[in-house]
């Protein structure tokens, strides 16, 4: 097992002393000794870049090719997926990672799919301290995957040094695109081409109706 992979729990965990010994471990790798120490601790050492956007636009599926390509230039690369929880159990499926098939074995890459435990705004609790435990033990890329956004979340902005905004095709006009929020910290905008699939495709893929049913609250 990696490093990353087995300080990772450590640094995901919601408990009080784990959090201390969180901050403890960061400090420790961004400062070993006094003559050792980074002339601006705070400068990130890695390239830093968010993909955000809707459910279902493209983004793990853009990271998995993506990430093959940075990894075959020699870079060692982290992936921070975001993933939703369940406001009925708390639980989530981490599914993010089921699309980056061949960048999970890729011996330079280290994809971590994380769940939001109902933290707002498009990320974990502990992105922030996961992007600067991967980039100080020798991460040179972090790519960072939200949740599925809408318009007014914005919190990859203060983790991120470049924002990738990923929308499926036809998905808004002139006016759409001239919104602020997260249309507004976006510095790259990718939209996705992909061939139209046949009508029985179509009927395979459509969400079953009773995942739109809202449920009745219990009397």
């Amino acid at each position: 097992m990696t490093l990353s992979t087995l300080a990772q729990p450590l640094v995901e965990s919601t408990r009080t002393k784990d959090r201390a010994r969180t901050q403890q471990l960061l400090k420790r790798l961004i400062c070993p000794a006094p003559d050792q120490c980074a002339t601006d601790p705070n400068k990130p050492k890695a390239l830093r870049v968010g993909l955000c956007g809707s459910p279902g636009a493209g983004k793990s599926s853009l990271i998995e090719q993506l990430g093959l390509h940075i990894c075959g230039k020699g870079h060692r690369l982290a992936v921070l997926a975001i993933d939703p929880s369940s406001r009925s159990t708390g639980g989530s499926i981490l599914g993010d990672k089921t699309r980056m098939e061949k960048l999970a074995v890729e011996p330079k890459a280290f994809v971590r799919p994380s769940p939001t435990r109902g933290v707002m705004g498009g990320l974990a609790l502990s992105t922030s301290e996961m992007t600067l435990f991967c980039e100080n033990i020798g991460f040179d890329v972090i790519l960072i995957e939200t949740v599925g956004l809408g318009q007014n979340e914005t919190e990859v902005d203060n983790v991120a040094d470049v924002i990738v905004y990923v929308i499926p095709p036809g998905s808004g006009d002139d006016l759409q695109g001239d919104k602020k929020g997260v249309m507004e910290i976006a510095d790259i905008i990718a939209c996705l081409l992909y061939t139209s699939p046949s009508p029985r495709d179509r009927q395979k893929s459509r969400m079953p109706s009773s995942a739109c049913k809202k449920k009745k609250k219990k009397k």
